[in-house]
């Protein structure tokens, strides 16, 4: 719902992703599953400048803030730096291996961690057969290259990061009947644990001071561009509010968080692109947004009267 008060705007200012992760170790099974295909990267837009000033209309759910002024998207990571590696679900979990196939991205190998159905506790392990499975392109609205692997016991969506991918399943387990195993995909798929180097931990923590720095300043800017469309200007600030919060629990199950920050890195790497994204093609709000603030406001003023 949308936030009336200005004062969060400096709140989220400070702020810096909600996936609920699930983790195990061996008992294997094996698993066939389909696909789908190819990858088109994402391009970067600007929005016009020198234009006349529109006057002032009803903003609805779906449709764009102001874009206009000279804005520039960060690139968004590409596919090449996840081909041929093996990432792991917080570093030690479920682990998922990438190939081209030509220029299509396909799964090499991917392998699920997660508790028995019918033994409650007891840890298990999917190595999924098949291979290679085919990705589908989405449209991720953030900026990033987004893929839907087609598993019909698992079927889960994720982004690109540097290095990395990021997987939401709606925050559902898999229940992998066949296999005897529930298994959750959601989170950060990155660097192994072996992976991690202590002299490096540094350096990684500085290099996330400078894009949370990079953050504060373009929500600053989008914050600024938007302020007078008042439900852009409460989504814009929500959203800003909330990462901090989300990107902590993306993260407190990673290998080493405390120490490197890595999964902190990744994802406060993927708000910048967001809201470069967003700065340079404007902000939709989500569907249904619009509605609901509306039925909030009224709710609001109706109390009032009373």
């Amino acid at each position: 719902m949308p936030t009336t008060s200005s004062a969060i705007f400096w709140a989220a200012a400070a702020s810096g992703l909600a996936l609920y992760l699930m983790i195990g170790t061996p008992a294997r099974a094996q698993m066939s599953l389909p696909g789908a295909v190819a990858p088109t990267p994402e391009g970067t837009v600007t929005g016009p400048s020198g234009a006349p000033k529109p006057k002032k209309k009803r903003v609805t759910s779906g449709e764009m803030g102001e874009s206009s002024g000279h804005a520039v998207m960060p690139k968004a990571p590409s596919e090449d730096t996840v081909v041929g590696k093996t990432l792991k679900l917080d570093g030690n979990g479920s682990a998922i291996e990438f190939s081209r196939d030509g220029a299509d991205l396909q799964v090499a190998k991917l392998s699920l961690a997660g508790d028995r159905l019918t033994r409650s506790g007891e840890a298990c392990r999917v190595e999924v057969a098949g291979m290679p499975l085919k990705l589908t392109t989405r449209d991720s609205g953030s900026g990033l290259r987004r893929y839907q692997i087609s598993f019909p016991a698992c079927a889960f969506t994720l982004d690109v990061l540097d290095g990395a991918i990021l997987v939401t399943n709606d925050g559902k387990a898999c229940e992998l009947k066949e296999a005897d195993c529930r298994a959750d995909p959601s989170g950060l798929w990155g660097m192994q644990e072996s992976e991690f180097d202590p002299k490096k931990a540094e350096e990684m923590l500085g290099a996330r001071a400078k894009v949370e720095k990079t953050v504060r300043s373009d929500f600053r800017v989008l914050y600024d561009r938007n302020k007078k469309e008042k439900l852009i200007r409460d989504f814009v600030v929500e959203k800003q509010a909330s990462f901090s919060s989300w990107r902590e629990e993306v993260c407190r199950s990673y290998f080493k968080e405390s120490e490197f920050g890595y999964c902190a890195l990744r994802l406060t790497e993927a708000r910048a692109i967001a809201l470069g994204a967003q700065l340079a093609a404007g902000v939709k709000l989500p569907e249904g947004y619009a509605e609901a603030a509306a039925a909030e406001e009224a709710a609001a003023k109706t109390k009032g009267k009373r």
